[in-house]
């Protein structure tokens, strides 16, 4: 699938433009998702990091002679960022409690290093701030837009 995904993707609307690309609300298989497209002339993302996305995927590449471009395919988060939720949504302690405590343990779980067969380096972020963090239907948050992430050597 992650070979023809791009093909498949209806582009709906543009939600969001960065130093490096465009993030899209778009429809696969019926479901909304979210396509981050990134010009190969602006790419400086390790491959590494973009199966660390919540609710990765696919990605893709599509292009003509001319122009290529990356897609990163993840789940679409309807609130958005936690800096537009914050802005148009009153929150009582515990709603408050919950977004911080899940980007906290998003942000630890990215510091940590785990050591097994598979294994996950620790990682630093170096862009971390509430237009990069998500706020899911179930009022948690994660992380998003690894693009400027290094492994912590």
């Amino acid at each position: 699938v992650q070979r023809t995904i791009a093909k498949q993707i209806q582009m709906v609307k543009q939600i969001g433009k960065g130093r490096y690309g465009e993030v899209w609300m778009g429809k696969w298989r019926g479901e909304k998702v979210a396509v981050k497209v990134i010009n190969f002339i602006n790419l400086k993302i390790s491959f590494f990091f973009l199966f660390l996305f919540e609710g990765f995927i696919a990605a893709d590449i599509k292009g003509t002679g001319s122009w290529t471009q990356l897609y990163l395919i993840t789940d679409y988060h309807e609130n958005g960022s936690l800096y537009d939720y914050l802005k148009s949504t009153t929150l009582d302690t515990k709603a408050m409690l919950k977004l911080a405590y899940s980007s906290v343990s998003g942000l630890c779980h990215l510091h940590t290093e785990i050591f097994s067969t598979q294994g996950k380096p620790a990682i630093a972020h170096r862009d971390l701030k509430s237009k990069n963090i998500l706020v899911k239907k179930n009022g948690t948050c994660c992380i998003a837009d690894l693009g400027l992430a290094v492994k912590f050597i």
